[in-house]
């Protein structure tokens, strides 16, 4: 078991190691595997990178992200403007063809609906939009088009965890009901968590996964 000191200077640590992160004006607080972040960066995709590097560590359970962004004078943008350059984000992208993916923005922040045929678009959107400047926060409710669930989805999805990871797979519970599936079980970090939930999301037909693995 690892203090809540040791695993706030892990993250800590973390942070400062990530070339990707200014961790002079983010704080850490951890208690019984749950670390909080907190303070303030000058953009969207540092916020998530700190994020990201909390999620490296060995022995955080759960993440709270409370930084703020604060984007300097000269990267403010009008939310015109910000909406504008996703749209050409999305215009522009080969990995979404005949999208209908749109984007609200009020304040910096960005809120994106419509529909995509798959999980990994859903998330190639997120990261790509996420660098658009001007953004403050941004929200991903896009959804996945319906499509028939094959009966053997459980056993197609079941052999996906094995081939990632037999051992794993052993301790992780598969529901099928419909179009969404249910996940349970315990996993020793994010890493294998989301090795465990891109197999679920990869299986054809699926529209909605409940992750309730635990890490232990």
């Amino acid at each position: 078991m690892i203090s809540d000191s040791t695993l706030k200077q892990l993250v800590l640590d973390e942070l400062r190691w990530d070339t990707k992160v200014d961790e002079a004006h983010i704080g850490v607080t951890a208690s019984d595997g749950s670390v909080t972040l907190s303070g303030h960066v000058t953009n969207f995709p540092e916020k998530y990178s700190a994020a990201q590097a909390a999620k490296r560590i060995r022995g955080v359970k759960a993440i709270a992200d409370e930084i703020d962004v604060n984007l300097p004078t000269e990267h403010r943008l009008d939310d015109s403007d910000i909406a504008k350059r996703i749209a050409h984000v999305l215009e522009w992208n080969i990995s979404i063809p005949d999208s209908n993916v749109k984007a609200k923005v009020r304040g910096g922040f960005v809120t994106l609906t419509g529909e995509v045929e798959w999980q990994h678009q859903r998330a190639h959107i997120l990261q790509q939009v996420q660098h658009v400047a001007g953004i403050k926060g941004l929200s991903n409710y896009i959804t996945l088009k319906e499509r028939p669930t094959p009966v053997n989805v459980k056993k197609e999805i079941e052999a996906a965890l094995s081939r990632n990871s037999e051992k794993e797979a052993r301790q992780i519970n598969v529901t099928v009901s419909g179009d969404t599936v249910t996940l349970n079980g315990e996993v020793r970090d994010f890493y294998e968590r989301d090795l465990i939930e891109d197999a679920a999301w990869s299986a054809p037909g699926v529209r909605y996964v409940v992750d309730n693995v635990r890490i232990a």
